[in-house]
């Protein structure tokens, strides 16, 4: 388990880059802002990593998986240079749990088997995220002012669908 959860770490997951501008560069700090400059400029998430796995944390919370075909995507950084680790444990956990993978099985696969396994979780990972990323959306264009408030994204995640 331990290996399967390294080598899903060596994955570059993508995501729609329809959500670029209007969601990771609005909520994310680019570059360098100071925390001052940060709050003002209402950026919640300090790298752009943490802003996707929110996504696919919502994605998974809310059941909203929407696949990436016919989607202009880009490849995304490594799973294993996200922070804090706990919480890309807990994501990789939950994937597991959503998906169809047989643990069981898994160690008598051949490795091209276990690499298309992985292959089928890296592309769950991106669907949960896609659909958070499509419910962030829905809640811009339904309630803009709802992203003013400080705890908007702990709130977000919390509301019952």
């Amino acid at each position: 388990m331990i290996d399967l959860f390294k080598r899903f770490g060596d994955r570059r997951p993508e995501y729609a880059k329809v959500y670029r501008d209007p969601i990771i560069n609005r909520f994310t700090i680019i570059g360098r802002e100071d925390e001052e400059a940060r709050y003002e400029s209402g950026k919640y998430f300090s790298r752009i990593y943490e802003t996707y796995m929110y996504a696919a944390l919502l994605g998974l919370r809310r059941d909203c998986c929407i696949p990436l075909r016919d989607m202009d995507s880009q490849e995304f950084i490594k799973i294993s240079s996200w922070q804090p680790s706990e919480m890309v444990q807990y994501l990789f956990m939950a994937l597991l749990a959503k998906s169809d993978i047989d643990l069981t099985s898994l160690e008598a696969m051949e490795e091209k088997q276990v690499e298309a396994e992985l292959t089928k979780l890296s592309r769950l990972l991106e669907e949960y995220a896609n659909g958070g990323f499509e419910i962030i959306q829905a809640k811009l264009k339904d309630d803009p002012l709802f992203f003013e408030g400080e705890y908007c994204f702990v709130e977000l995640i919390d509301e019952i669908q």
